[in-house]
């Protein structure tokens, strides 16, 4: 055996040598361990977003007066699936195929030429395409519509399906409009002119205040060749205002598509619909002599006389009961009409015990609504008291 024996300096720088040489061993073994785990394998990389807005949805046209109005919806996203940022662009393309449409759906042509240009934020979109003299004058034709959606660099994914509206002259806007409350409802009246349907649409706000009630609106068709120059709104609601207009509208069919031609809305007429009508007379009235007690005697029944009446009860809502008025006929007891309730009596039926034995009678009575209107008499009606 050998053994080398070194002085103690070189045991200790030996020994410094050794201690540094494990350390740096351990940190490059950890660097080690760290580069493989970050070395994991990530799968196959992502192209850049281009940021493509996803194409318009929803698209319709209308042709109203000499304007073409375009609705769609304009995408919350991209086409990678990302929230849109950025300013988008709509660009709306108007072009007047010669062919049918089925034919003219070709989702590869470019959408052009480009009508409009308008800034559009994600949600339901509109634009108005203000048609030049040559299309607003003459025999209907068609008109093919189509939005793409540009990015802020110019970029698209591509434009909608395409939509159709008609060129051409449309009718005459409606003419001296006016409407009136009655009992039936809201009365509208025009100018008549047969040849083209009458459409009325129909506001409700709130009394007093005029702002819309509801966006909502009621359409009422009037028959193209019966135009009797107005109708009668019988939906509206008593303590109501509303606004109407009035559209005429005249179909047409181009390359197998069913389009609208529509007049300019009309003037706007407002009416209120108060509850202050009277309801309807009553109808039916009869009368008929007896007593009281069915099973006393004549004689014991002498102050228990009555004349009965009854009538056909008034279905409309707001009636709230009804008026019973009396008038002596003898000679020597004729008196004007009397009220013989306090307060309208709520069924379609009255007692009068106050009659005199032998002696005639005249009845006649009323419909009361809520709001205190009373309707013009019934029939009348004539009855005798029974004899003692």
């Amino acid at each position: 055996m050998i053994i080398f024996v070194s002085s103690p300096q070189q045991a200790r720088q030996s020994m410094r040598r050794t201690a540094h040489g494990i350390a740096l061993g351990a940190a490059f073994a950890a660097l080690g361990i760290g580069l493989m785990s970050g070395c994991a394998s990530p799968g196959p990389a992502r192209a850049p977003s281009l940021k493509l807005p996803e194409i318009a949805s929803g698209l319709t046209a209308a042709r109203v007066g000499d304007e073409v109005r375009l609705q769609w919806t304009t995408p919350l996203r991209t086409t990678d699936k990302l929230l849109i940022s950025g300013p988008i662009e709509a660009e709306i393309c108007r072009e007047m195929p010669v062919v049918a449409p089925a034919a003219a759906r070709l989702p590869s042509k470019p959408c052009a030429p480009v009508v409009l240009r308008e800034p559009v934020t994600s949600g339901v979109s509109e634009a108005v395409d203000r048609l030049p003299p040559e299309l607003t004058s003459g025999s209907p034709r068609l008109l093919a519509y189509r939005v793409q959606l540009r990015n802020v660099v110019g970029r698209t994914a591509g434009a909608t399906e395409t939509v159709y509206a008609a060129a051409g002259a449309v009718p005459h806007t409606v003419e001296h409009l006016h409407a009136k409350a009655a009992k039936a409802g809201v009365i509208i009246e025009w100018l008549a002119q047969s040849g083209d349907a009458v459409e009325l649409s129909r506001v409700e706000t709130v009394a007093g205040v005029g702002k819309p009630l509801a966006e909502t609106r009621l359409r009422v068709d009037v028959d193209a060749e019966k135009d009797k120059g107005g109708t009668v709104d019988r939906t509206a609601l008593r303590g109501q205002t509303y606004r109407y207009t009035a559209q005429r509208v005249r179909l047409v069919e181009l390359a197998g598509q069913r389009l609208e031609l529509r007049s300019s809305p009309s003037t706007e007429v407002q009416v209120e619909r108060t509850g202050g009508f009277p309801p309807e007379p009553p109808l039916g009235l009869v009368a008929a002599p007896g007593f009281a007690d069915d099973n006393a005697s004549v004689q014991d029944a002498s102050s228990a006389l009555v004349i009965d009446l009854s009538w056909e009860p008034d279905l409309e809502p707001q009636v709230a009961g009804y008026h019973v008025y009396r008038r002596a006929l003898d000679d020597a007891s004729a008196t004007a009409w009397q009220r013989l309730d306090a307060q309208p009596v709520p069924q379609a039926a009255y007692r009068d015990r106050t009659v005199v034995a032998g002696r005639r009678y005249r009845y006649q009575v009323t419909a009361v609504n809520a709001s205190g209107n009373e309707s013009p008499p019934s029939r009348e009606v004539v009855e005798t008291a029974p004899a003692r």
